[in-house]
């Protein structure tokens, strides 16, 4: 997920790198995606198909937030054990959470004036609960245009222990099925959706803890060293880490340019089956780490939200002040502007105030 877990097996001191390239990786396509189709509509030449349907990303981060869970927190089995799982979740995303929408409670209030004060009280006990997720309407109010991410992980978040609990017993064949009927219900509901015109799904939390499912199921069939499973064993070569990014990249770009419905969810035929694979192959291969992997990776959530503050805007005014418009300057000012917001978020608040909860209450 855009949230690091630490990506350590077992909660021990192995980490799985190849999970943080995931991850950079997905953070990297939402940035695109965000600095395409907002103010600023950044130009990526013959990737301008795949960018644009950049959105299909959380369903690699939601897959990757149960795979990561899965191998953190394989023991989850009394009471005490969840309250300090559901404690430590809370206290590793609320406080950043909580920080960024203020800011952008400031900034509707600034430019929108008393209308959306009262917006943003009627609004606050869901926002505050994290629940704005569950009411699909709500996307284009406030900031719920990109704190529904967050509502939909925090209700994976409660649902964990209790999947954990019914899947960690289950045969690798019964595990298969499972991730099948749950795949087999990502991929018809958007077209369910899309062919009665119904509201979106893109944000739906039911769909959401699906993807998260899988992820965790998929997880479990991949821990074991010695599996005998000749599906996981074919997913692990690095040949098919390859496949899967040509796959996706090629397929996503094709579906856009043939006509295939601009719906993010729609594209789950290709994203969901590359994503499994890439999870399988990079939460098993051996790579090198890095200082600088491993700084992207744990600033990957305060990257993802530092973009949906007023970067997009602010990139667009600093550009036309000094009289720039290349396409160039619009690219390389968003990504430095949107780095130092984020380290900004990750230095002074997320890693501060994670680090004083869990000495308090842990």
């Amino acid at each position: 997920m855009i949230h690091n877990t630490n990506n350590r097996v077992g909660g021990g001191n192995q980490r799985v790198i190849g999970l943080d390239y995931l991850r950079i990786s997905l953070a990297l396509l939402i940035f695109l995606f965000h600095s395409h189709v907002h103010v600023l509509h950044c130009d990526y030449g013959f990737l301008n198909g795949f960018v644009d349907m950049g959105a299909i990303a959380m369903t690699g981060f939601f897959l990757l937030s149960g795979y990561t869970l899965n191998l953190t927190n394989r023991k989850v089995e009394n009471v005490g054990d969840i309250k300090k799982f559901y404690l430590k979740r809370l206290i590793s995303i609320l406080p950043l959470y909580y920080a960024w929408a203020l800011v952008n409670i400031g900034q509707n209030i600034l430019f929108d004036g008393m209308n959306a004060v009262v917006e943003e009280l009627v609004l606050f006990p869901i926002e505050a609960l994290g629940i704005q997720s569950v009411y699909a309407t709500l996307f284009p109010f406030s900031h719920n245009g990109g704190s529904w991410f967050i509502s939909c992980i925090l209700i994976c978040y409660f649902v964990y222990p209790l999947i954990q609990t019914l899947t960690k017993s289950l045969t690798d064949r019964a595990r298969l099925r499972l991730i099948l009927i749950l795949g087999a219900i990502l991929l018809w509901s958007p077209f369910v959706q899309h062919y009665f015109d119904l509201q979106t799904i893109y944000s739906n939390p039911f769909f959401r803890v699906c993807e998260f499912s899988i992820g965790i199921l998929v997880s479990q069939m991949n821990v074991q060293t010695q599996t005998e499973n000749k599906l996981i064993l074919l997913l692990r070569k690095p040949l098919v880490c390859v496949l899967s990014v040509i796959c996706l990249v090629a397929g996503v770009s094709i579906g856009y340019y043939i006509g295939i419905p601009h719906d993010y969810m729609l594209y789950s035929w290709v994203a969901l089956p590359c994503f499994i694979s890439l999870l399988v192959s990079l939460g098993y291969l051996n790579f090198k780490s890095s200082r600088v992997l491993q700084y992207l990776s744990n600033i990957s959530f305060s990257i993802f939200l530092s973009q949906l503050i007023v970067v997009w805007y602010g990139v667009k005014f600093i550009l036309g002040t000094i009289g720039c418009e290349s396409n160039m300057a619009k690219i390389i000012l968003s990504a430095v502007v949107c780095l130092g917001i984020a380290n900004f978020f990750h230095y002074c608040i997320e890693k501060p105030s994670t680090k004083y909860l869990k000495a308090k209450f842990l």
